[in-house]
């Protein structure tokens, strides 16, 4: 079967894909916009189901995109529609795109669904702001082999199309689970998980934690740190030395030293 052939920049698909931009119209339709090969196929291997994939040759990078394509073709699980190179352009949220974008349905995790053992690694997130930041982090988490993220009075969509940019498409990898307060530390407590709040207002700095048992790292947002409910609920509080004349890590750097201490006890250990 041919591919659908878009040319017209007004098309009511093209339409649709910038709509997916904006939050109320991804959470109308249940659905998510994603940009890039890289990105696509993280979330075809994590099993989210995607609705159509639009593609433009005159962008693509030699052979790998093409040879993507054929293989979709092949599989013939895939709509495929190719787009002019004006109407890719409108489509596209990307300085230099490589041809390529996806709509897939969203999901949705529960804090049921998650397992926990003697090595579990949890990231619990309270009121991040900034989608690039969420990227980051979710990078982060998935490079230190971080089991779930866990949000917690964040306003923040994880289908942001910045956030999933950020991420490189590993917002698909791991379960990422909006929790309340309450329902999440009695979550913690069943699961006999130690709690680690980061604040700059402690003496203990990050490596002196033992943290070859079971761990929950919680970071505050961008602007007003982690609330006194954790910061008074946490087994230990921690804190990233700091040499220069800053007082603070960004959020998304911040996340990525204490993940990979974790990482590097429970290597060493």
């Amino acid at each position: 079967m041919d591919d659908s052939y878009i040319q017209s920049r007004q098309n009511n698909q093209i339409k649709n894909l910038v709509k997916l931009r904006e939050r109320k119209h991804r959470d109308r339709q249940k659905l998510f916009i994603v940009e890039g090969l890289r990105e696509i196929e993280h979330a075809i291997k994590a099993d989210y189901k995607i609705e159509t994939i639009y593609f433009c040759p005159d962008f693509f990078s030699p052979d790998t995109h093409s040879a993507f394509i054929d293989h979709l073709r092949r599989c013939g699980e895939y709509s495929l529609v190719r787009l002019s190179k004006g109407a890719f352009v409108k489509a596209s949220m990307r300085e230099g795109p490589d041809g390529i974008i996806g709509i897939g349905y969203q999901q949705s995790h529960s804090l049921d669904e998650l397992s926990s053992n003697k090595n579990s690694l949890i990231l619990v997130l309270e009121g991040i702001e900034k989608p690039g930041n969420l990227g980051a982090i979710l990078r982060s988490a998935d490079g230190a082999g971080a089991d779930a993220v866990l949000l917690v009075d964040c306003v923040l969509d994880i289908y942001n199309p910045n956030a999933i940019r950020t991420s490189q498409g590993l917002v698909f990898a791991l379960p990422v689970v909006c929790a309340q307060k309450k329902e999440l530390t009695a979550w913690i407590a069943k699961h006999s998980i130690q709690v680690i709040a980061t604040s700059p207002d402690t003496e203990t700095c990050h490596w002196s934690v033992n943290y070859t048992k079971p761990t929950a790292i919680i970071i505050g947002s961008e602007s007003l740190g982690l609330s006194e409910y954790w910061l008074q609920s946490a087994h230990q509080c921690i804190r990233i030395p700091m040499a220069g004349s800053a007082d603070s890590l960004n959020v998304a750097a911040a996340a990525a030293v204490c993940l990979y201490e974790v990482s590097r006890q429970r290597h060493t250990s």
